[in-house]
């Protein structure tokens, strides 16, 4: 009986091993850094600016020989002095207007 059973936890311990590296090897076969192609529809920016109190800034930026536009929002101080401020935010492929820009014309 204590044959049997060091045999069966032996049995199902070989298999527990075998089941986490195989799902280990999976997991690191994944791509952990997202890269920026031609057909990303939008991607993170972020900026360091100097201080302001503005709430958001548009920008327009070209990667890859596409252009992406959008707001940046402002996140806080990005230094323990509070002479600089971080943006950040998405931005959508296309050469888009700053929307403010329209309404004020």
């Amino acid at each position: 009986m204590k044959k049997f059973k060091m045999i069966g936890l032996s049995f199902i311990a070989v298999l527990s091993l075998g089941l986490s590296v195989a799902v280990s090897n999976v997991q690191a076969s994944e791509n952990a850094v997202p890269l920026i192609t031609q057909a990303a529809d939008q991607i993170f920016v972020s900026r360091i600016v100097p201080y302001t109190t503005r709430q958001s800034m548009w920008v327009t930026e070209t990667r890859n020989g596409k252009t992406y536009s959008g707001y940046l929002y402002n996140r806080g101080f990005a230094d323990g002095d509070g002479r600089t401020v971080l943006f950040t935010g998405n931005l959508k492929a296309g050469p888009y207007v700053d929307p403010f820009i329209l309404k004020n014309n």
